[in-house]
């Protein structure tokens, strides 16, 4: 229930998110929230895919885990590896 409660939290945020990255693109801060934002919503939306695809119960817990953590690790590695 976590993933699916954060992934529509993520979805509705990242309206809001868009609009003040059209407002104004160059502040960092509405660019970190993008990125963040779009990790999470997106590899939570893969996690689901694949247990829609039928994967064990089992495997609930452990991809909602590795989904958060995926998204903060591409996070880093791209907020620290931009090319301005």
């Amino acid at each position: 229930m976590w993933a699916w409660l954060i992934q529509r939290a993520a979805a509705v945020a990242l309206l809001l998110v868009i609009v003040l990255h059209l407002v104004n693109p160059f502040r960092r801060g509405v660019q970190a929230a993008l990125l963040g934002l779009v990790l999470v919503h997106a590899l939570l939306g893969v996690r689901a895919i694949l247990l829609d695809f039928g994967l064990a119960y089992r495997w609930h817990r452990a991809l909602f885990g590795l989904a958060l953590v995926l998204a903060a690790l591409l996070f880093v590695v791209v907020w620290v590896w931009r090319w301005y």
